[in-house]
């Protein structure tokens, strides 16, 4: 657990993060903490692996530096992806969807030979069934990404046989540091 415990640390250390890694519960922190369960310990041995940070502090100079970036381009944490100089230091960017990946390139123009997609991980959940004569939407994100337009567009809508259930907050992120 000597890598693993490294990585955790650096993560704990951060103090660019906006909240502390500790008190954080996002969909990045748990993909995170996912990785670092499921992967053994050895696979890390050369990895510098970074979360969410473009931070120069960061970067380590006898490792493989790889960036797994799951912020969209307006987030202040990818803000550094903007300079060649940063990039040029790091040997992959890992992202989070195909879209976040084409965004970046777009803003950023991210050289795509250091990228790579990687799919969204969750701890398996047990199914239950359902009735069939409705439909159940959820919301699960944060706030800011379309909550607003999503309340108007349902309640225009006005139907009786979907039902939208709203499960958008912040307090899993953490308090600011």
């Amino acid at each position: 657990m000597e890598e693993k415990s490294r990585i955790l640390k650096k993560a704990d250390d951060d103090k660019s993060r906006p909240v502390s890694f500790k008190d954080s519960f996002g969909g990045s922190e748990s993909q995170f903490r996912l990785l670092l369960k499921h992967v053994p310990d050895e696979s890390f041995k050369d990895i510098n692996l970074i979360l969410n940070s473009a931070n120069y502090d960061l970067l380590e100079k006898d490792k493989i530096n790889i960036l797994w970036m799951h912020h969209f381009v307006n987030q202040n944490e990818a803000k550094n992806l903007g300079s060649k100089e940063f990039v040029n230091k790091l040997d992959w960017i890992v992202y989070n969807s195909n879209w976040n990946l084409e965004q970046h390139i777009k803003y950023f123009h991210i050289p795509r030979n250091k990228t790579i997609v990687i799919k969204n991980a969750i701890d398996k959940i047990s199914f239950v069934e359902k009735p069939s004569d409705k439909i159940n939407l959820i919301y699960h994100t944060t706030p800011w990404r379309g909550l607003k337009i999503l309340l108007k567009v349902f309640k225009d809508l006005n139907l009786d046989n979907v039902e939208l259930n709203v499960c958008s907050s912040t307090i899993i992120y953490g308090k600011k540091i």
